[in-house]
């Protein structure tokens, strides 16, 4: 059992939805996760699980969540990851702009890489509304997500 650790901004709700997803999927499948909103989220816990998920939504023409970017993303900037083992989510609509519509999720790995952390899973990028793919894409993500952590 592995403790994972989701950090999430969400504006509209369609973030938080995808994370609580993937909180009760990975739970069913043996882990122990805790799913907290950004805001509320201390920088200094960032390394503090054994797997860390950040997850945030892309808004306007490939900028990070209002938020996120105010309220959590100054605050981790000079956070060390440690070699902690991460995966990014992100989430985009095309109405904005087809090329930077899910531009959160490469803002997240290039942050990830350039911090000491560890990806180890592709990252779950989601198109427009997340409901209907929450069963197959999301599923599907976190059955292949929970295999790496088994393998950690």
């Amino acid at each position: 059992m592995a403790h994972i650790q989701i950090v999430y901004g969400s504006n509209g709700g369609n973030t938080q939805l995808v994370c609580e997803y993937i909180a009760e999927e990975l739970n069913v499948l043996g882990h122990n996760v805790k799913n907290d909103r950004c805001e509320h989220f201390p920088e200094k816990e960032l390394t503090t699980s054994d797997l860390l998920i950040l997850a945030c939504p892309t808004y306007e023409h490939g900028s990070l969540e209002p938020n996120f970017l105010k309220n959590f993303w100054p605050r981790i900037q000079d956070t060390d990851l440690k070699q902690q083992a991460c995966v990014v989510v992100g989430l985009g609509d095309i109405k904005y702009d087809i090329d930077y519509h899910i531009e959160s999720a490469r803002i997240l790995q290039t942050y990830v890489e350039t911090h000491n952390g560890r990806l180890i899973n592709p990252s779950l990028m989601v198109s427009g509304k997340p409901l209907p793919l929450l069963d197959k894409l999301v599923k599907g993500w976190c059955t292949r997500l929970h295999a790496k952590i088994e393998a950690l």
